[in-house]
């Protein structure tokens, strides 16, 4: 017998109102914070400048006043003990994950074990003043950069990834598990299909992704291969394409491109640099399902797995997304138990951040700064940048931004970090990781130690793709938010 909406508590209908209105308010209202620098006897936090911002980038604000930019330097040794955790997890809790699944997790645990020892290099230097002689290009200031790369990576990168994805990952919970994101799944699944060609449960591991990180994505995608719920094809195009990069991620991305304390209207670009992110990812996807290799994957189900696909709702709409909202939030865990389990999941993707952006952020950077390689492989993408105009020195880091994000993705909003440069640049070297998805940092090792079929090759194809396309549909939406000449 159907149930009817009677049947719900009153707990049920307030959890599904109140906790899905305040994970909007936390993620998407703009709340005016005035100055402020606290000083807690001998401890002096770091001076907040004014501004207008999400929840979320308050309390990463607020957090990195008290614990790195004060006389209180913490955050160094958190970003490393996070490190240190995921060492402990590749040799003592997991090491069949890390050394066994394929050549591509050892290898990758090996450039984690490496970016450890640089991760402790750092540190030792940080609070002791010393490093071997034989890493002076580590530890020597570099002109472009304006500080050493060991500190250009542990400010710009480590301390900004590591305090921004756990506040992201705190008010998580109240957006996609107290029934919204299935809410809203309802009415996506008449599109999902002849737009994407993927079912409607795409739409929400994408939001999960998006608001989460990539690796919950990568994890439903898993769980839903395995018991039939999705075919290979789906699977792979889901991981590749709509699992991107975290709430987290793109506000150390817009906070490093200089998104965050620019004014639009008097309020901070956040907004619509999210709204833009999130759609240019969708328009890409939508072009790159139907390009090799995606197109050409079979849809087989995972072998001894039962087929189930989705069913597709046409009638009465508003009511059974109410219902399937309802249902999910009344077997749903209580909020505590929820949010233990995200901050659980968060803190082994940090791990995997943290020792694999020591390496590979640092890796970037030296080939960056160092050597021309990166220079070089980015004239792949000087034609697409000059149609919007870029030349010159824009142009070079333009280029070499949308390059080296393979490699990690928040080093490219880091070349504009420092200087003065178009809006249009800023926003193109912020958007461009996101939407181009694949990178490998964290992103490659996390969805190959799945069991989705996903090969290396294909990973380094589709990331070409998905990046020219990206640049094409992102200077597009650059051109119209910004007139020319627009300087920060």
């Amino acid at each position: 017998m159907e149930k009817s909406f009677r049947d719900y508590k009153l707990s049920t209908w307030l959890k599904f109102i109140l906790f899905s209105a305040f994970g909007v308010f936390s993620f998407f209202i703009n709340i005016p914070m005035p100055a402020y620098q606290i000083n807690i006897g001998a401890w002096h936090w770091g001076a907040v400048a004014a501004q207008s911002n999400v929840l979320c980038s308050h309390l990463t604000n607020f957090i990195k006043a008290a614990f790195y930019t004060g006389n209180f330097n913490f955050m160094p040794f958190v970003v490393w003990a996070i490190g240190l955790y995921a060492v402990i997890d590749m040799i003592v809790l997991r090491p069949d994950k890390a050394w066994r699944d394929s050549r591509v997790a050892t290898a990758f645990s090996v450039f984690k074990l490496i970016g450890f020892v640089m991760l402790s290099f750092i540190i030792i230097d940080i609070y002791f003043g010393v490093h071997p002689s034989f890493m002076w290009w580590m530890f020597n200031e570099v002109e472009a950069l304006g500080t050493s790369i060991a500190n250009f990576v542990m400010a710009r990168i480590l301390v900004t990834i590591c305090i921004s994805i756990p506040c992201a990952s705190l008010f998580l919970p109240f957006l996609v598990d107290y029934g919204l994101v299935d809410f809203v799944g309802v009415f996506v699944r008449l599109i999902m299909r002849p737009v994407f060609k993927l079912p409607g449960r795409a739409a929400i591991i994408m939001v999960t992704a998006f608001l989460g990180n990539f690796s919950a994505g990568h994890i439903a995608v898993n769980e839903q291969y395995k018991t039939g719920r999705m075919t290979e094809r789906e699977s792979v195009c889901i991981d590749t394409s709509l699992s991107t990069v975290s709430v987290g991620f793109l506000l150390a991305l817009a906070t490093n491109a200089g998104l965050i304390n620019a004014q639009l209207w008097g309020r901070s670009y956040w907004n619509t640099y999210f709204w833009c992110a999130f759609v240019i990812t969708l328009i890409v996807a939508l072009i790159g399902v139907r390009l090799f290799p995606l197109s050409k994957i079979p849809d087989n189900y995972y072998p001894g797995a039962e087929p189930t696909p989705e069913p597709v709702i046409r009638d009465h709409l508003a009511r059974s997304a109410l219902y399937e909202a309802l249902e999910i939030v009344e077997h749903q865990q209580s909020l505590g138990k929820r949010i233990k389990y995200i901050m659980n999941e968060t803190i082994k993707v940090l791990g995997t951040v943290s020792a694999g952006t020591a390496f590979f952020g640092t890796f970037g950077v030296v080939l960056y700064t160092y050597t021309p390689v990166i220079e070089w492989i980015g004239h792949i993408f000087w034609p697409f940048f000059r149609i919007f105009g870029f030349t010159g020195q824009e142009l070079s880091v333009a280029c070499t931004g949308a390059t080296i994000s393979f490699v990690e993705v928040t080093v490219p909003a880091l070349l504009v970090s420092v200087g003065q440069w178009s809006m249009r640049l800023r926003f193109m070297l912020a958007v461009l990781p996101v939407s181009s998805i694949i990178f490998l940092a964290s992103f490659v090792p996390c969805v190959m130690g799945t069991e989705v079929p996903v090969k290396f090759g294909h990973l380094c194809i589709i990331w070409l793709e998905r990046m020219i396309l990206s640049i094409l549909v992102t200077g597009l939406f650059a051109v119209i938010l910004f007139p020319a000449g627009m300087v920060a």
